[in-house]
């Protein structure tokens, strides 16, 4: 191959390899995880869907029983 030819191919390596690492960059730049929970008092939570914004409140009547939570806002 031409020296121009080689170039044009490392030049086009480096550039998606670019892309590539930064579209990764990307996704990971939230590190709260999807769901967040916010005390709402002592037996009850606030579960908060980062992504599109939308809540539902989970309360804890006894320790040895599930939370039970509402359905998620609109």
């Amino acid at each position: 191959m031409k020296n121009w030819q080689v170039a044009v191919v490392i030049a086009a390596v480096v550039l998606t390899s670019q892309f590539a690492q930064t579209q990764a960059a990307d996704q990971g730049a939230d590190v709260r995880g999807r769901y967040e929970g916010v005390n709402a008092s002592a037996n009850a939570v606030w579960v908060i869907d980062t992504r599109s914004g939308t809540v539902r409140k989970c309360t804890q009547e006894f320790a040895d029983q599930a939370p039970a939570c509402s359905a998620m806002s609109n």
